[in-house]
């Protein structure tokens, strides 16, 4: 998973293979250790919810965006390319979430592109 911070916006891009670990599972997750200790890293999520809306926590140094069920299934089952919403924190702000299919890169190494979508626009 690619995740992307600027402000009060996140954006987490996932690869196929992560994808599918979603839909099996309801839950994706991603660490950055910068220590040998438990509470050294930062966390990531992206799970399948209950409710209606899009969520997003921050607990125990980990980030994590709440999906609804229905969101999910149409994402993960058809050729949406993202979603995205704007979630109020309740302290006056709001965050700003976008999640998105990775997509390989054109001018990568073909190792960066492992797991990644296949490019629309690399068809002629």
């Amino acid at each position: 998973m690619k995740i992307r911070i600027l402000a009060n916006t996140i954006r987490y891009r996932l690869r196929q293979p992560e994808i599918s670990l979603f839909q099996e599972s309801g839950k994706v997750m991603e660490v950055t250790e910068f220590g040998p200790g438990l509470t050294d890293g930062l966390g990531f999520i992206l799970k399948v919810i209950s409710g209606t809306e899009l969520t997003v926590s921050f607990e125990y140094n980990t980030t994590t965006i709440g999906v609804p069920r229905y969101l999910a299934e149409e994402w993960i089952n058809t050729d949406l390319v993202g979603f995205d919403g704007k979630i109020d924190t309740g302290k006056g702000r709001i965050i700003e979430v976008l999640v998105e299919k990775d997509f390989a890169c054109l001018d990568n190494p073909e190792e960066d592109n492992i797991g990644a979508f296949p490019n629309p626009k690399a068809v002629c």
